[in-house]
């Protein structure tokens, strides 16, 4: 090793703070260069420079130590010291140009995913990553510019690269390149305004013909005055932004007779290419190994509300958004970022994962970071223009509320992790991820660019040519792609994106919030959290929509029934059966069962259960218990020993009213004693109820716990009472109405049965126990009895529509309030029909915890763009929130967690105040229930019910909702319902649905419709076929029982392992073997499977599609990744096939 050869810290600190663009006199060897700002590119370039002297230093053993001194001790172990290389290249003319000898060479990783994006059937692709720029100046002669470009496609090989088929790259011959093309506007009256807009418009959006060795391009317009306007774009497979700036100023300086003046080129990319895959071999399979072990856990990118689905795009138009940090606003950030020790890019990166997690339906999410890897191997390297960026995959965790500048140290401490593996390419990554889930799932189309050196666009080409007027960037498969460009006075700050991807306003909103964090962190306190509040318009709705105080006297439930018993006793109050009783009647033997309940020694707030079958006693009962002053506990009549041990437990019960054959029931608990209701006949009734507090408990309602335990809701009658009377206004309900109680007393819309019509005036007519499943029956009652109001559950009015043979049997409905579950689209219309048009259709929402309902919307028509029957409103006295998991308010479409608040609110869990503690939050000035189930609002106000947070799946990678399935199987004309399902375990697991049909239909005609609606990955794998769901006993789809139903199907493919059949499989499995070096792949084997990737799988469809002549989009293939499926696309018509997510790959 020469002396010259030899690293020095004076060399190292003229380096380093040649970087960071201080004087060297301001390093000092034991201080921190972070603390000082440099940035970890920085640190990655360094680890090069230390390179060239021949020292191997990690990039992660830079990061640790981050001083001058600390690294010259790295450098001085010497044992791992050898010569550096000489660089000369043996393709070098006496000129210094490089002469390549044709020889085609692979794409990066990079590059791999920029050729495979530009392809048609991708999507987001069918574009170029592309870069557009436009140049205002003065008196740029025309002549000299088209020599200087000609000259530039010489100098730099990577200027004139094709682009092959087969995904390689090759050098194309230095001949004298197509002429300059000038537009002379300068006679035009309009100064050529038109003309411009029009040629700015193709131009940036253009996809350069990298095939034919065209990947840049240089165009001049001539306007008024001797004004000069420079066209530059260029495809970003061949220059990253370090070469889009050695392109302009040796384009400048070229142009300005200083050609002679540029460095020389003795060393070319695919030299380059090699040296750096060879000495990095041994480090890439170590990260390889890093991402491996990270693969399963890591999340995808950030679930941003979207407009339409991204596979529907083609050829995206990207638009910009921008705005100018001052050099003094960087001073006072850089400042900041100094003393917190982290750098001014972490910064940026933290501010804009912040905005995309209040944005995102998840908070843990992938950022794609491209890293300018530019590795100084040579001297040539730092003038050459080739790409040399690399990917890294960067996840953030935005779930828990932290300090911004925590906030930024754990990320950055992530980065240099991440960036210390960056051996193996992000790309490489998202196609193991590919592999991993199958084809698709997880993708990162987030892009966060951050460029902080020199200026984008040199000093001389801006002399040269002017100002840059107009700039806008493209990537394929890309959404939102955040860039900063450094200026002579601060920082630009641009974001690029897929407009029309995103709902109209979106994006606006994003990034307004995006300037006011990054402007507020000039002056603001970094051990707090970011400032990311709702957008003013968004809250003022917030506000508006939540503004529901209303005049509801605080009441016990049971005071109105009473009050109308005195003053009109012999109306009719309840219809059980072939009893009819009064109102009169009904007092007095709810007022029976409460002088037996003070007679057994209940008290004021004592808790009684009820076990009794449906119908008149068990009426009478629920108002005894009131009347007494107790609380009543509904114990379901044929519920197991085992569960009402432990309900009667929990909740404190001391007494149950039953019947006689109940009373040595298993499941009454020492300490409760079970009574006979029929005593009561032979007991004094009290002269009036007791009187007592509103804010006492009217019942305690248990529902199912996801521990196992059941939960005891404990909800008092001024909370009750609350929405009982909400709907009784909104419904105008009177003495005329009577209602048609179906409900489990367990399930609180009984609450409403019961008290609803009873404090209006009206009347009650109830099913019997043998009626619960009997839609018939229920039809009988409502015509016989002439029954006015509706109160179910979405499958029990279903079941009844469809039982109605003929005409307006449920003529005399006027109002139906719907709840508790999805509600079908269809179902307010085929209410209509066996109704008549009048009838009201209420659809509800809430929790047992929020007293019943809390929101309402009624339903008329039903637009197009509803996915399903939303929220609506909230309630008089009700409000609402839907929150992340920070606890913030989300912005509109984004989903949260809904919150309810409000009069209607529980007490809280009988006997169990961790969990009350839990679900029931202080929060904002207000108590709040955390209801546990997903939702959004629209931008009006409106509130958009998306499910169980815990009916949310994920598998192989896809985030899928079982509604959306639903959804989809239920849009074909057999089918009447449909409930979707996981089964398997682990990576065995996969979709399933439970299908009730109206007409015979074959499970392939299921799944080819399901096909037809659904991504590939959401079609269920197993199908089971029923004349109705099963159900539980509240009415809703009993899920356990579909999981069990599906459980008994055969999977797909049981029969598998077979080889190949017939010829067409036969030439496929061929084709198939020598795309993954394989010998016996099997017929129902998953190409990803087996090792494939993206890329791999573009040229196996490229290969099939010539050997047979068809037309093989990548989306087909990858929709059916086995041989069979492939075999099977081939004998279709392939002008039916359409494209397939694949991801950024």
């Amino acid at each position: 090793m020469t002396a010259s050869n030899v690293l020095s810290a004076g060399a190292l600190t003229d380096y380093v703070a040649a970087l960071m663009d201080i004087p060297p006199r301001d390093l000092f060897p034991d201080a921190s260069l972070l603390e000082a700002g440099l940035d970890s590119i920085s640190i990655m370039r360094i680890a090069a420079y230390f390179k060239s002297f021949g020292h191997s230093v990690k990039f992660d053993d830079l990061i640790a130590t981050p001083t001058i001194g600390a690294w010259m001790r790295l450098a001085g172990r010497g044992e791992d010291a050898r010569p550096a290389r000489s660089g000369q290249g043996d393709a070098a003319a006496a000129d210094g140009v490089v002469r390549d000898d044709g020889e085609a060479f692979d794409l990066t990783p990079v590059q791999q995913a920029y050729w495979f994006g530009r392809r048609d059937d991708q999507p987001l692709g069918g574009v170029g990553c592309h870069l557009y720029l436009e140049l205002d100046g003065e008196g740029v002669d025309p002549s000299r510019l088209d020599r200087a470009v000609k000259r530039l496609a010489i100098r730099h090989p990577m200027l004139r690269a094709r682009f092959l088929d087969d995904g390689r790259q090759r050098i194309g011959d230095a001949g004298p390149g197509a002429a300059l093309t000038v537009h002379d506007f300068s006679r035009r009256p309009d100064g050529g305004a038109g003309a411009l807009a029009e040629l700015r418009d193709r131009l940036s959006h253009r996809r350069l013909a990298v095939v034919d060795g065209e990947p840049f391009g240089v165009q001049l317009s001539l306007l008024q005055g001797g004004r000069t306007r420079l066209h530059f774009d260029i495809d970003l497979l061949v220059a990253d932004v370090l070469s889009v700036s050695i392109v302009l100023g040796d384009l400048a300086a070229i142009y300005g007779g200083r050609e002679d003046e540029l460095p020389p080129l003795s060393f070319d990319f695919r030299q380059y290419l090699a040296r750096i895959r060879s000495e990095r071999a041994a480090d890439s399979d170590m990260a390889r190994r890093y991402w491996s072990e990270r693969l399963p856990s890591l999340p995808g990118g950030p679930r941003l509300p979207l407009r339409r689905d991204p596979r529907e795009r083609v050829a995206p138009r990207f638009v910009r958004r921008q705005f100018h940090l001052a050099s003094a606003d960087i001073d006072r950030i850089r400042a900041q970022a100094r003393r917190h020790g982290v750098t001014l890019a972490c910064v940026l990166a933290t501010a804009y994962g912040e905005v995309l997690a209040r944005w995102a339906g998840e908070q843990r999410f992938l950022i794609n970071i491209p890293l300018f890897d530019r590795q100084e191997i040579d001297p040539a390297v730092r003038h050459m223009v080739a790409d040399f960026t690399n990917l890294v995959l960067l996840e953030v965790d935005f779930q828990t509320r932290a300090g911004f500048a925590d906030r930024v140290r754990g990320i950055q401490a992530q980065l240099h992790r991440d960036i210390a593996q960056g051996d193996y390419s992000g790309v490489e990554v998202l196609r193991d991820l590919a592999r991993h889930d199958q084809g698709g799932g997880r993708t990162a189309p987030v892009v966060f660019a951050c460029n902080l050196g020199a200026p984008f666009v040199p000093q001389e080409a801006v002399e040269a040519f002017g100002q840059v007027s107009w700039m806008i960037s493209q990537t394929p498969q890309v959404w939102l792609d955040h860039q900063t460009y450094p200026t002579p006075d601060g920082l630009l700050l641009n974001w690029d994106a897929v407009e029309d991807l995103f709902p109209p306003g979106l994006l606006d909103d994003m990034f307004a919030a995006y300037e006011g964090l990054v402007r507020s962190l000039a002056g603001g306190d970094w051990d707090k959290p970011a400032s990311l509040p709702l957008p003013a318009a968004q809250a003022a709705v917030r506000t508006a929509v939540n503004a529901t105080a209303a005049p509801v006297e605080a009441r016990q439930l049971h005071e109105a029934f009473f009050a109308h018993a005195l003053a009109g006793p012999d109306c009719v109050a309840l219809i059980a059966g072939n009893e009819i009783l009064s109102r009169r009647t009904l007092a007095e033997r709810a007022l029976r069962i409460a002088g037996l309940l003070r007679g057994r020694g209940v008290r004021d707030g004592d808790v009684v259960g009820i076990a009794l079958p449906k119908g008149a006693d068990q009426i009478a009962a629920v108002l005894g218990v009131a009347a007494a002053g107790a609380t009543y506990l509904p114990v379901a009549w044929d519920q197991p020993a085992a569960r009402t041990r432990r309900i009667c437990l929990r909740a404190g019960a001391g007494l149950v009213l039953t019947r006689a054959e109940k009373l040595d029931f298993a499941g009454w608990p020492d300490g409760v004693t079970p009574v006979d209701l029929a005593e009561a006949a032979g007991v004094m009734p009290l002269p009036a109820p007791v009187s007592g507090d509103p804010e006492r408990s009217a019942y305690i309602i248990f529902t199912s716990g996801s521990t196992g335990e059941p939960k005891g809701v404990e909800v008092s009658h001024a909370a009750a009472w609350n929405t009982v009377a909400s709907i009784n206004d909104r419904l105008g309900v009177g003495s005329g109405d009577r209602i048609l109680a179906l409900s489990a007393l367990e399930f609180d819309l009984s609450v409403y049965d019961i008290f609803g019509p009873l404090s209006a005036g009206g009347a009650i007519v109830t099913i019997d126990e043998s009626q619960r499943r009997d839609p018939d029956a229920w039809i009988d009652l409502v015509r016989r009895h002439r029954v006015t109001l509706w109160n179910s559950v979405p499958a029990l009015l279903e079941m009844t529509t469809v039982a109605v043979t003929e005409g307006k049997q449920l003529a005399t409905l006027r109002a139906a309030l719907i709840s508790g579950d999805w509600i079908p689209l269809d179902l307010p219309d085929r209410l209509r029909r066996v109704s008549g048009p009048g009838v009201r259709f209420v659809a509800l929402g809430g929790a047992t915890e929020a007293a019943i309902w809390s929101n309402a919307i009624e339903v008329t028509e039903i637009p197009a763009h509803w996915p399903s029957i939303p929220y609506g409103l909230p309630l008089p006295n009700q409000q609402f929130r839907v929150v992340d998991a920070q606890g913030r308010d989300c912005p509109d479409l984004v989903p949260g967690e809904l919150w309810i608040g409000g009069d209607g609110l529980a007490r809280g869990y009988k006997g169990a105040p961790e969990l009350t503690a839990e679900r029931f939050v202080a929060a904002d000035g207000g108590r709040w229930y955390r209801t546990g189930d997903r939702g959004r609002y629209w931008h009006d106000g409106t509130l958009e019910f998306l499910g169980r947070l815990d009916h949310q799946i994920k598998i192989r990678g896809h985030r899928i909702e079982l509604g959306e399935i639903e959804a989809a199987l239920e849009r074909h004309p057999a089918v009447t319902r449909a409930a979707a399902a996981v089964v398997g375990h682990g990576p065995d697991r996969a979709l399933g649905a439970c299908v009730a049909l109206s007409a015979p239909a074959a499970d392939s005609e299921i799944l080819a419709f399901a096909q037809g609606q659904l991504s590939d990955h959401m079609v269920p794998q197993r199908l089971a076929f029923v004349d109705a769901l099963p159900l539980t006993a509240n009415g809703k789809i009993d899920r356990t029982a579909i999981g069990a139903l599906l459980d008994l199907q055969p999977p797909p493919g049981a029969d598998g392992g077979s080889p190949p059949q017939g010829p067409i499989e036969t030439a496929v499995a061929a084709l198939w073997n020598e795309a993954l070096g394989t010998t016996a792949a099997r017929r129902d084997d998953s190409f990803f499977q087996l090792g494939g990737n993206s890329l791999q799988a573009a040229r196996l469809a490229a290969a099939i599609a010539r050997t047979f002549g068809v037309s093989l989009p990548l989306r087909a293939f990858l929709g059916r990744p086995t041989i069979a499926g492939v075999a099977g696309l081939i004998e279709l018509d392939a002008a039916r096939l359409g494209t397939v997510e694949e991801g950024t790959v």
